[in-house]
């Protein structure tokens, strides 16, 4: 598979122009990119403007494969996305984490997987995550230092029977800081952790296509034989592995709480309650403990 794409200095969001494509029949395989978005948004449906220092970048996909199978598409992009990071600055392999179900974090340096821990505050260009990453209330003195921060975040959206997949990366801070959105989550920078060479712009279409050829090697696999072939590597880069997590909706009613052994084949979290009791969670925002 080889991606059809389409380059913009500015866009409204990368993910309407994929959402017109998608409605004029387009076939699958378009990947639109923008250095600037000047109505980006979220999981919650919430706008900002996207300035240049990041990758954002869409993807119109057509997968033919059981509606089941669909959840598990976030947790493929995912990988994707931390093997690209993982080509182009190869001295981050063991500190890119991927964090169910749509976001990439990005330990600090000297924190392995198991010791990375929470972190709560600012968002990123990327956009808001759907987990937080909070281990304690507010005021807490007890907290532990934070030791990971929000590298990447992605949407998945049914559009008019085809998916629309959105994509953003951290790549360079952007001098106008004021014009990052706030959120949940410390944002944290390529251009920071040792990918800071050449013109932003080139470092940010380098990693829009590293992308595009990792996720050109993992799609194809994935609508054959759906996530199966993916599960250990997720669950050996995974950030919530090991750890105890409260699940909430957005309201903060508490949906399931215990410790994540791994994620299901059809992408639900597994944790492991107190009692030893297996629960599946496949929606919620995973408050760890």
């Amino acid at each position: 598979m080889q991606f059809r794409v389409e380059s913009f200095e500015t866009v409204t969001s990368t993910n309407d122009l994929i959402k017109r494509a998608i409605e004029e029949g387009q076939p699958e395989g378009l990947a639109v990119r923008g250095l600037r978005q000047t109505a980006g948004y979220g999981r919650q449906g919430r706008a900002w403007e996207s300035p240049i220092g990041g990758m954002y970048q869409s993807f119109l996909l057509r997968p033919e494969v059981p509606p089941a199978q669909l959840p598990t598409l976030s947790l493929l992009v995912g990988l994707a996305v931390r093997r690209a990071i993982a080509s182009l600055v190869p001295e981050l392999e063991g500190r890119v984490q991927v964090k169910w179900p749509n976001d990439i974090v990005v330990a600090e340096a000297g924190a392995s997987l198991d010791e990375a821990a929470p972190s709560a505050g600012e968002g990123s260009a990327c956009g808001e995550g759907s987990s937080a990453l909070c281990d304690a209330a507010p005021g807490d003195d007890s907290r532990p230092k934070r030791s990971f921060h929000k590298l990447c975040g992605i949407s998945t959206e049914m559009h008019a029977r085809a998916l629309c997949v959105g994509v953003g990366v951290n790549v360079a801070r952007p001098a106008d800081t004021a014009s990052v959105p706030a959120g949940k989550n410390i944002p944290v920078y390529l251009d920071e952790l040792g990918f800071c060479e050449g013109p932003v712009e080139d470092r940010i279409h380098a990693v829009a296509d590293a992308l595009c050829d990792q996720l050109a090697i993992v799609y194809p696999l994935w609508c054959e034989q759906g996530f199966e072939p993916f599960q250990a590597e997720f669950d050996a880069c995974s950030a919530l592995s090991g750890r105890f997590v409260r699940m909430e909706d957005l309201s903060g009613n508490v949906l399931a709480a215990g410790t994540v052994t791994r994620v299901a084949p059809d992408g639900r979290l597994v944790l492991r309650t107190p009692e030893g009791v297996e629960v599946f969670a496949s929606s919620g925002e995973a408050h760890i403990r």
